[in-house]
């Protein structure tokens, strides 16, 4: 009768420190588990950040190339328009109406572009601009609709003569 009593009081004893210590380790887990997860979100917004600041510093970088070329192109444009000027004051009276006219027009469209690009400059050194994946194809675009009308500029001045002889 000794070793039953001893017996059940060791078996009760087993069966108490087994449950106890489940418990515990399953708690322990649960920790871990939470301290994952929090080292977790602080590596996705560092990388978030990182991802920010190289497209920041790609954007800029080819943002102040394509200032620096579409304001050469402009002062080109400008010197043109100058130099058609000149060409104009020589012309008879009556094209010399009509091309002043027409050269108007495409120096009103040249300071429309220097408008254009200045505003979008002070929007970059205002940091209006934000920097994601999707500025990249919205400075893509706007470089490409700028280029496009830088080239259509060129063109009509090039052929402002052109469409006018007799």
């Amino acid at each position: 009768m000794k070793t039953n009593i001893i017996s059940l009081i060791i078996i009760v004893f087993m069966t108490g420190t087994v449950l106890t210590s489940c418990g515990e380790a399953s708690k322990q887990d649960a920790k871990a588990a939470k301290e994952d997860a929090k080292e977790l979100s602080k590596d996705l917004k560092q990388g978030a950040e990182d991802t920010s600041k190289e497209i920041k510093t790609a954007v800029s970088a080819d943002w102040q190339k394509f200032k620096a070329e579409s304001e050469t192109a402009i002062e080109n444009s400008e010197k043109e328009i100058k130099v058609l000027r000149e060409k104009i004051s020589k012309a008879s009276k009556s094209e010399k109406e009509k091309l002043t006219q027409q050269l108007d027009k495409l120096e009103q469209k040249s300071n429309e572009l220097k408008e254009k690009l200045a505003k979008r400059g002070k929007a970059f050194k205002d940091g209006v601009i934000s920097f994601n994946e999707a500025s990249i194809a919205t400075e893509r675009k706007f470089e490409r609709e700028f280029t496009h009308d830088m080239n259509e500029l060129g063109t009509a001045l090039k052929d402002l003569f052109k469409n006018n002889v007799n």
